[in-house]
């Protein structure tokens, strides 16, 4: 664990969390595996996909990033580690529920289209335009029965949908599971020196 990196991405990721800068929040992150990322050219590209929206519905976004970008989960090997960092998921186009909803939030927010995250046991949705989406699946609208399902497949039981697990997530809940994955793929992987700077940023995203 590099002490210089982790002293700067420590200082700087709580600020953009509350600025609700997600994308760079995560690019950020992404500097403890290549030092030498240059965010600004995927941030870039999360601005040319928000310029080729046109509408203002979940469908608008669907179109540009599932559709004409191809991006969507990594059905083939989920608990890959690139899956949790985004420029890879933007490089790959595959990755977790939670990353490619990411990318339907910024994406929506550049182009003027409110996207909310939806933590659900075990899996990651979006409300966009007020529809209920999986950015997984490519962005498919889906009800209450079809997310219960979702719950299911995730945790084992039978389909089931507490109303309070449709509440919309902030920033600060949205990192911290995207840290908690990393973490729980580096210690599969006994990978100590990763798991040391995930500590970290958790610490500091969650002080308290």
């Amino acid at each position: 664990m590099d002490a210089a990196i982790t002293a700067r991405v420590v200082e700087r990721l709580p600020q953009l969390i509350g600025s609700d800068r997600l994308a760079e929040a995560c690019l950020l992150l992404a500097t403890f595996v290549e030092p030498e990322l240059d965010a600004v050219s995927y941030l870039g590209r999360l601005d040319r996909m928000a310029a080729a929206v046109q509408g203002h519905t979940h469908l608008s976004l669907r179109r540009i990033i599932s559709i004409q970008e191809g991006i969507g989960g990594n059905t083939e090997d989920y608990d890959h580690i690139d899956n949790g960092f985004l420029h890879r998921v933007l490089d790959t186009r595959r990755g977790l529920p939670i990353i490619v909803s990411v990318i339907w939030m910024e994406v929506g927010r550049r182009a003027g289209i409110e996207v909310q995250g939806v933590a659900l046991p075990g899996h990651f949705l979006v409300f966009a335009g007020g529809q209920l989406v999986d950015p997984f699946h490519f962005g498919e609208a889906i009800g209450r029965d079809e997310a219960a399902v979702l719950v299911s497949e995730s945790i084992g039981g039978p389909p089931r949908l507490e109303p309070t697990w449709l509440n919309p997530v902030d920033s600060k809940a949205i990192m911290r599971r995207i840290l908690a994955n990393l973490q729980s793929r580096y210690e599969k992987l006994g990978d100590q020196a990763n798991l040391g700077w995930v500590r970290a940023c958790e610490a500091a995203v969650s002080p308290h």
